[in-house]
């Protein structure tokens, strides 16, 4: 197989080497994915256009009322974000328990999102927030939200010479992530779900935003369990009815990793955990209406 390998120094450069090489051209930062895909021998003969050393795609950044974050932002530094912790949660817990600390310290977030994995950690959170994708193309840049972002199983709207360099979105304290794979981390996701609460004083979920992933074809949103809940308190009957109208929401197969019906059964459990969690309800709290 012939593969080249070419170091952007620059976006502007990035996109030159984009349009200079078209379809033969394949954009790599982490390469954490890339890595498997070349032992495995699934990739055709290609031009990689690294843009690891970008400086100017590796920021967390708060900016007029936005999360700003760079493309090529590693998952190790989202994890150690006092920022996300704080005012994003949702997303700090997913970089925690993506992969393992080796991986975190490679993938990027950008890569995360443009592999279009159905179970990708990021793309919940991120869902949940109604993030939008900042994308670099020939000429300037367009922003796109990222529930049309993603397009089928590996395939995003990226149009060719693309580039995506940040994501944004409205920062949220009441938001919460969980995750379930075969065994540890670094285990690729059955079912990861997040939550993302707008909570009056009074209890009241004025608004609230559920994804999930690995259930269908691309991440979702849980559009049915979201109205069963929205402007209602996280009393245990309002959750149960979001528990089963989210069957609708979802449409799992079976694969090497789970069945559709225990993805069902699972997506249930942890969609009531995860809207608890988001709402500052604990665990343990098991009767509790609050």
């Amino acid at each position: 197989m012939g593969y080249q390998f070419i170091t952007a120094g620059s976006v502007p450069h990035a996109l030159e080497l984009l349009k200079e090489h078209g379809q033969a051209a394949r954009i790599v930062c982490g390469g954490t994915d890339l890595m498997v895909r070349l032992h495995l021998k699934r990739l055709p003969e290609c031009v990689f256009i690294s843009i690891r050393e970008l400086e100017e795609l590796r920021y967390i950044r708060e900016e007029d009322g936005w999360i700003c974050i760079g493309a090529g932002t590693t998952l190790g530094t989202l994890e150690n974000s006092l920022l996300l912790m704080d005012k994003a949660p949702a997303l700090f817990q997913a970089a925690q328990v993506f992969a393992d600390p080796n991986v975190r310290h490679s993938a990027t977030l950008g890569g995360n999102i443009g592999n279009a994995s159905p179970s990708a950690d990021s793309a919940p959170s991120l869902l949940a927030f109604d993030a939008q994708v900042v994308i670099a193309r020939e000429g300037g840049q367009r922003t796109l939200p990222i529930r049309e972002f993603f397009t089928g199983v590996g395939r995003t709207a990226l149009n060719p010479g693309e580039l995506v360099t940040q994501v944004r979105f409205r920062p949220n304290p009441n938001s919460a992530f969980v995750k379930v794979g075969l065994r540890s981390a670094m285990a690729i996701s059955v079912v990861n779900i997040a939550a993302s609460v707008d909570l009056a004083q009074d209890g009241v979920m004025r608004d609230v935003r559920i994804a999930v992933g690995a259930v269908a074809p691309t991440p979702v949103r849980a559009g049915r369990a979201e109205d069963c809940l929205r402007g209602k308190r996280p009393e245990e009957a309002v959750i149960r009815q979001a528990m089963d109208a989210l069957q609708a929401d979802i449409k799992p197969i079976t694969d090497i990793r789970a069945s559709e019906g225990y993805r069902r059964i699972v997506a249930e459990n942890m969609m009531r955990r995860v809207v608890r969690k988001a709402c500052g309800i604990c665990e343990h709290e098991e009767g509790s209406d609050q």
